[in-house]
């Protein structure tokens, strides 16, 4: 199997609409299951994407052209779609972004900071392997689009077959909590008997959870979610372009789940962004309030959305990354995802991981810079409301 195939300007591509496309096209290379090539997605496909990507196993919310679009216009890069293809029928696919790394031009599927719960590729397992996906994929970046870093996060490769292409990976764990659409009594014991206690308290307590369909929705979210990073000493890693982004086209493809709890005065103690895409329920970011954390919120936000998702037939839920706090909603770990990374030159891979330790160091930095001067600023409010009040 060669991982260096030639590759050259395609002159008479598959015609779309009867007009030649100027898309980028490798020549077929010999593959464990016979002649295969990638190449970019034509306009007819790009079209259809999300069609497209329906005919696999493995399509997530994540692989739909809106969640592409909106890392697009949070300036993430530029996005690439790519298709595989074996005897001139589709047989995989998957979108990604190039972007620079550094002084380097990567491709991400996705990169990390781009709040991307998986990406990687897609395939018919009966007509191609995931070998001969990447096998391709590799020297396509590199010889095409000059791609010098290449970044995979998905949890459906075997890591034995990226570690034979020279991808080094690292887990990416999550929690995977099962829904059962047609028992939600059976969906509400799995929660944890604190969880339970919590939304029957919330709900006695007057509190309400309101779906958001405007914009201005975005501010709190993003303001609630600053909150939660500088409480636990670390800067917000994205910034609120890409809150609204993602807002703005996941609500346009009907994809998103807004929603807000507030308590009988109609103050707003929690937000939370989720996303359903049978047969799967997404998180993507919840937070509340410090100051209201006694009404755990969260719960009873959760849940409600967790009923959303049994009547849409969603049997999974997916609560995108770590903390014991998921447990209570009847999650579990899940550790087969994996961030894979391949460098050209090779010591760019061993330069990613040191990278990213730093910025974890840097974002703790000034998330502890940032408490340290909300508090003072909160000392001296208070201070100066006093003397105001002693003048009084």
């Amino acid at each position: 199997m060669s991982l260096t195939s030639p590759t050259y300007q395609a002159t008479v591509p598959p015609p779309v609409d009867g007009a030649a496309t100027a898309t980028v096209w490798s020549t077929p290379a010999r593959t464990e299951s016979g002649l295969a090539r990638v190449r970019e997605a034509t306009t007819r496909e790009l079209e259809a994407w999300d069609d497209l990507i329906a005919r696999f196993w493995n399509h997530r919310v994540t692989h739909r052209h809106s969640w592409i679009q909106s890392l697009a216009d949070s300036g993430c890069g530029e996005p690439l779609y790519l298709v595989w293809e074996k005897s001139g029928e589709v047989v995989g696919c998957m979108p990604g972004l190039l972007a620079r790394v550094g002084l380097w031009r990567g491709f991400g599927s996705p990169l990390p900071g781009w709040q991307t719960v998986s990406l990687g590729p897609l395939w018919d397992r009966r007509r191609v392997s995931a070998r001969e996906l990447v096998s391709l994929l590799v020297p396509y970046l590199q010889l095409v689009h000059r791609v010098s870093y290449i970044e995979l996060m998905t949890p459906d490769v075997a890591p034995a077959v990226m570690r034979s292409l020279g991808f080094r990976g690292e887990p990416a764990p999550t929690y995977r909590a099962p829904l059962y659409p047609d028992d939600e009594k059976r969906t509400f014991r799995g929660l944890k008997d604190s969880a339970r206690r919590n939304v029957r308290r919330a709900e006695r307590l007057g509190l309400v959870v309101r779906t958001e369909e405007d914009e201005s929705f975005v501010d709190e979210h993003y303001d609630q979610l600053r909150e939660v990073y500088l409480r636990g000493g670390n800067a917000v890693p994205f910034s609120r372009t890409r809150v609204r982004q993602c807002f703005r086209h996941m609500q346009q493809a009907g994809r998103l789940i807004a929603v807000s709890v507030r308590m009988p005065d109609g103050t707003c103690i929690a937000t939370g962004t989720f996303f359903i895409d049978h047969p799967e329920l997404h998180l993507w970011m919840w937070a509340h309030r410090t100051r209201y954390r006694w009404y755990r919120p969260t719960e009873l936000m959760t849940w409600t959305v967790m009923q959303r998702a049994l009547q849409a037939g969603c049997v999974n839920f997916d609560l995108n990354g770590e903390g014991v706090f998921k447990e209570k909603f009847g999650a579990v770990p899940d550790l087969t995802k994996h961030r894979w990374v391949l460098g050209n030159p090779p010591w760019l891979t061993s330069l990613r991981f040191w990278a990213e330790r730093g910025y974890r160091v840097q974002q703790a930095i000034r998330g502890h810079l940032a408490r340290l001067v909300g508090t003072a600023t909160h000392g001296l409010a208070e201070l100066g409301s006093q003397h105001r009040h002693d003048d009084r």
